[in-house]
């Protein structure tokens, strides 16, 4: 296995500073609520909310999932908090199919959000399978292979890199 660097540290500092501007002109002052998918959003919203000039406050969830499969086993909201009447914001680290961000939307929605955002490190728009738009994205990519760097933990190693990389596997 081998780490093939997609994007540096310099290039994601850039994005994130864009991405916070535009949210920051979308949210235009309202309190907003920033839900991290932990952990491959950690650093997303570290970075993201030192640059946000709003109100906000952050909260997060946890999405567990089978070994060596896709899907979902079981989602702990990890801090009781409540939505209700409020701008939501959700961090992923990367968007595929969009199966697990269009249900935590549907919930977030059903306990009462007042609007629902989409952010993401990468997004994946070829591989989608559900209509979820992704709102703000540092960077958007085909389809393709894991990422580990920036949060993103690759067999719960590589996550500290301050670089996102592709996983290569050598066969």
């Amino acid at each position: 296995m081998r780490l093939e660097r997609r994007y540096g540290s310099r290039q994601i500092a850039e994005r994130i500073e864009a991405v916070a501007d535009a949210i920051d002109r979308d949210v235009r002052e309202r309190p907003l609520v920033l839900v991290s998918i932990l952990k491959g959003s950690a650093f997303f919203l570290a970075d993201l909310a030192r640059q946000l000039r709003g109100p906000f406050s952050c909260e997060y969830l946890h999405v567990r999932r089978a070994p060596s499969a896709h899907d979902v086993l079981q989602i702990d909201f990890t801090t009781g908090f409540d939505v209700r009447n409020k701008h939501v914001l959700l961090l992923k680290d990367v968007v595929n199919t969009g199966v697990i961000e269009t249900y935590l939307a549907n919930q977030l929605r059903g306990d009462g959000a007042a609007s629902l955002r989409l952010a993401a490190i990468v997004d994946r728009p070829l591989d989608r399978k559900t209509a979820m738009p992704v709102d703000f994205s540092l960077f958007s990519a085909e389809s393709g292979g894991l990422l580990a760097g920036y949060g993103m933990e690759y067999e719960g190693l590589h996550g500290h890199l301050p670089d996102i990389h592709e996983v290569v596997t050598e066969q």
